[in-house]
């Protein structure tokens, strides 16, 4: 026998589509799609929806993710199709009822209607920051609170949060003369489900993007206007443009994203990390920092010099500060296990919450920069940064259902980027 022939053959490997390995991510869909779908149908309860239209609504959703599994070639169609019933669906339900049929209980949350709310007043000439939200909305019902909520005087959001939906608004208001926060939700939701096909290749982008819309609970919280996307977004965005070697963008991109919420300051250091594991030099990182500088100047400096006092008092005193002005500590984060142990006396008492947050959040972009850097992983970012959110929120003066979700969502995608089962 010749030595090619007593030469032992190797295992061929399996196809792609075979097993677990092919189906990681349409099984992931419908194990997200169940809970998610148990979410939406108490939300049309409270809608008084026929049961029927839930049950018939539901059940084809339900059926296009098990179809999934058989049909593996149509699984690019399936994901997004579900994503969208289960995720969309309520939210443009909830966007008709409240413009369309008035009903007590057609709900827009106090954030986005605050956020749109300010953009009014930008459209009319008036300052956002120091404006009573109170007087224009929020101190009616279903907003209405059974305390003073020094909150409805108050917008504590940065002005990239209005000035990204502003021209859509004023085209929707001029055209069809109403506006709607959610409709830019949705938008801005639509590109980070894009940023993520992109950041991840193949499988494991498609079930990181159906993680992050049904993580369960998520499509509740976007009925009421998840106002974190537009910031996830460009994040997301900047971190497409470090791994495409753009740096410049990369630090357009985060300026935009800390002048939307200050909450990416948490993420922006680590996408920054991956930068430098791209080889970008510190020279161009400078230049990518001054970009993102320039741009943040540039959104809110108008209104910094517009009325410093308000601007300041609105962004800065009212969520760090005390006294009878002061964000009410709530939530169920470290601040409420303080104030419930006694350490704390008054929701609205003074604490140094803001030096915990700076050990914390050092401590875990230090972890992040050499894990980074020695891994060099594009799903570590993702992880990093929602961790970094996570454990920074836990520990300030409020942490929300909202806080724990942004944490989850951008956490998940990166573990689910990560799991070899989804790899090409």
């Amino acid at each position: 026998m010749s030595a090619a022939l007593a030469r032992p053959v190797p295992p061929q490997p399996r196809p792609a589509t075979d097993g677990l390995r092919g189906r990681a991510d349409i099984l992931l869909l419908l194990v997200l799609a169940v809970p998610t779908a148990y979410v939406d149908w108490q939300i049309v309860r409270v809608w008084s929806w026929p049961p029927a239209w839930s049950a018939t609504w539901l059940g084809l959703t339900l059926l296009a993710a098990g179809l999934g599994v058989v049909w593996l070639d149509g699984r690019e169609l399936v994901a997004p199709l579900v994503a969208a019933s289960l995720y969309a669906g309520p939210i443009i339900t909830a966007i008709a009822r409240l413009h369309f049929v008035p009903s007590p209980v057609a709900l827009i949350g106090d954030g986005a209607l605050q956020t749109q709310q300010a953009g009014d007043l930008l459209l009319h000439g008036t300052d956002p920051y120091g404006a009573d939200y109170a007087a224009l909305g929020l101190g009616r019902t279903p907003w209405a609170e059974p305390f003073p909520n020094p909150a409805l005087h108050h917008t504590v959001f940065w002005p990239g949060q209005f000035l990204l939906p502003l021209p859509l608004q004023a085209l929707s208001q001029t055209v069809l003369h109403w506006w709607d926060q959610r409709v830019f939700l949705l938008l801005a939701g639509v590109a980070i489900w894009i940023l993520l096909r992109q950041l991840l290749p193949g499988t494991a982008g498609r079930a990181a993007a159906v993680a992050f819309f049904l993580v369960p609970g998520h499509s509740l919280v976007a009925v009421l206007g998840d106002n974190d996307l537009a910031m996830v977004a460009l994040l997301l965005g900047a971190l497409v443009a470090a791994q495409r070697r753009r740096f410049l963008l990369m630090g357009l991109l985060l300026g935009l994203a800390v002048a939307t919420k200050q909450h990416a300051l948490l993420a922006a250091p680590f996408i920054v990390w991956w930068a430098l594991a791209r080889g970008a030099s510190l020279p161009v990182v400078a230049r990518s920092a001054a970009s993102g500088m320039a741009a943040l100047v540039a959104v809110l400096l108008p209104f910094v010099l517009w009325s410093p006092h308000a601007f300041i008092q609105d962004t800065v005193v009212f969520v760090t500060g005390g006294g009878t002005d002061a964000y009410p500590i709530n939530g169920f984060g470290l601040s409420a296990l303080l104030l419930s142990a006694g350490v704390i006396h008054g929701s609205r008492d003074s604490f140094p919450f803001a030096p915990i947050e700076a050990v914390v959040g050092i401590a875990l972009w230090v972890f992040g920069y050499v894990w980074i850097r020695a891994r060099r992983q594009l799903p570590d970012v993702l992880i990093f940064s929602g961790l970094t959110a996570l454990s920074v929120l836990f520990v300030s003066r409020y942490f929300h259902d909202t806080h724990l979700l942004l944490g989850l969502e951008l956490m998940g995608a990166g573990f689910i980027g990560r799991l070899r089962v989804l790899q090409p």
